[in-house]
């Protein structure tokens, strides 16, 4: 088996105001199958065990995969005006630049030479664009789905431009503050000069922004990745909702299983109990599917609680740990605060009546009610699903989502929910694994429109 990626420069630039460069590697972490992407599209052992080159776009129009790989797989691209510095090998695996926003200028061997995004592939496996860590470059890549022979589309829309798509930020941000006034601290996500009280300028290309931040990256670095303080509005952004969500007495079922006929059913009641891992006297929710049984722990408030919902890492919140069903129920608490909805799972100590087993779920997989207009939400997410070309919902305008179908990666655990689910397909990931055939991927337009090299006006979902 093969699998052939095509790769396509749309960009529009001159190579004097700047070129596409990428870089690649497979099963990274693996001295027997470790291998990095040649200037004619293979992949091979590296020539120098502790360098990975980049090569420019017309030097390799075509990458082959035709081994098996380890699901630590990537191309990265990379838009600057020289070839940027080969990125240092160490261990059988690439050092990749430092997470941008930067506090200071980064180091030799992890500054990026411009705008930069990944692509994650693999044999058998999944074909992703993300923007779960910030978004670089409009990329997008098609696919034939194996199972209907149809070719769907993934990543920006091929008709819209990297310059509309920091405009679209803009102004969707100032439009969803009419409604919701927090959601006007996103706005310096938008990654354009250096951070307050900084001054080290990110490398941009044409006079445009260098990247879109991730909430959790911008606050990790303004407080010494959570380590100090900040007075960033996005510290305290979640304590409301949390405090609301966590409230003594709140019921919550969930509902684990997509199977209608063998249900997995976790249902608990929120109340005061201290943290075994830290000492903390706080709120809970004890969730049992009779047995076994769970706790899941209510953030301090402040940067604890931004932490908590805009990184999503396991930590000492829920003791159990991301293994099994007790990492299933945090995803999905995760996923429903992100996207707005997280109380309208929840059944009040005020609420008489009871509800049918798994009600959280079914309330918080109703995509139809995610990310209203003045909800408390993740408004980074909401930006990469429902944005159109003009920075409005286009689930109001009737106009295209940036993302066909709307379909991005918005939060690290921007996922299809766990539990019954009939809505779209969340991320801009195949719902199926490629193990042959075709990907077509490219890079889109920088400044205003061009003749994209495909552009359907919508995904085919």
């Amino acid at each position: 088996m093969a699998i052939t990626i095509k790769l396509t420069n749309d960009t529009g630039m001159s190579t004097g105001n700047g070129t596409v460069w990428v870089a690649g590697w497979i099963n990274a972490s693996d001295s027997s199958s470790f291998k990095i992407l040649q200037k004619g599209g293979s992949f091979a052992a590296p020539a120098n065990p502790s360098e990975l080159p980049f090569h420019s776009l017309p030097d390799v129009a075509t990458v082959t995969l035709d081994e098996s790989t380890n699901g630590n797989d990537r191309l990265l691209f990379v838009v600057a005006q020289n070839q940027p510095a080969a990125l240092a090998i160490s261990n059988n695996a690439p050092t990749q630049y430092a997470q941008y926003p930067y506090a200071a200028e980064p180091g030799d061997g992890v500054q990026p030479a411009g705008p930069y995004d990944v692509f994650e592939f693999g044999m058998d496996a999944q074909f992703n664009v993300t923007a779960v860590s910030g978004f670089g470059l409009n990329l997008r890549f098609s696919a034939t789905n194996p199972a209907t022979g149809h070719l769907q589309y993934y990543g920006i829309d091929a008709s819209v431009s990297r310059e509309q798509i920091g405009a679209a930020f803009t102004a969707f941000v100032a439009n969803e503050a009419k409604t919701y006034a927090p959601a006007a601290d996103f706005a310096e996500l938008l990654y354009s000069a250096p951070l307050p009280g900084t001054t080290y300028m990110p490398p941009m290309i044409g006079n445009e922004f260098f990247a879109l931040c991730d909430p959790n990256d911008m606050l990790a670095a303004k407080s010494g990745n959570y380590t100090g303080s900040t007075s960033d509005p996005l510290a305290s952004y979640w304590d409301t909702v949390l405090a609301q969500f966590f409230a003594e007495g709140n019921r919550i079922s969930l509902n684990l299983s997509a199977n209608p006929a063998a249900p997995e059913i976790y249902s608990g009641i929120c109340g005061p109990k201290t943290n075994p891992e830290t000492g903390y006297a706080t709120q809970a929710y004890c969730l049992s599917n009779g047995t076994n049984s769970y706790d899941i722990y209510k953030p301090k408030p402040g940067l604890q609680s931004a932490q908590y919902v805009f990184q999503q890492a396991f930590g000492n919140l829920t003791p159990a740990g991301s293994a099994g069903d007790a990492g299933l129920l945090q995803d999905a608490i995760w996923e429903a605060l992100c996207r707005g909805v997280a109380m309208s799972g929840v059944l009040l100590p005020t609420t008489p009546l009871e509800l049918e087993p798994g009600f959280s779920t079914l309330a918080w997989n109703n995509a139809a009610s995610w990310y209203r207009a003045g909800s408390t939400c993740h408004y980074y997410a909401k930006f990469l699903h429902c944005s159109d070309i003009d920075g409005n919902d286009c689930r109001i305008s009737g106009k295209s989502p940036i993302y066909y179908g709307g379909a991005a990666y918005g939060f690290s655990m921007d996922e299809d929910p766990l539990g019954p689910y009939s809505g779209p397909n969340v991320p801009s990931k195949t719902p199926f694994n490629v193990s042959s055939g075709t990907i077509k991927l490219s890079i889109g337009p920088w400044l205003g429109t061009t003749q994209a090299s495909f552009a359907p006006s919508a995904a085919v979902r």
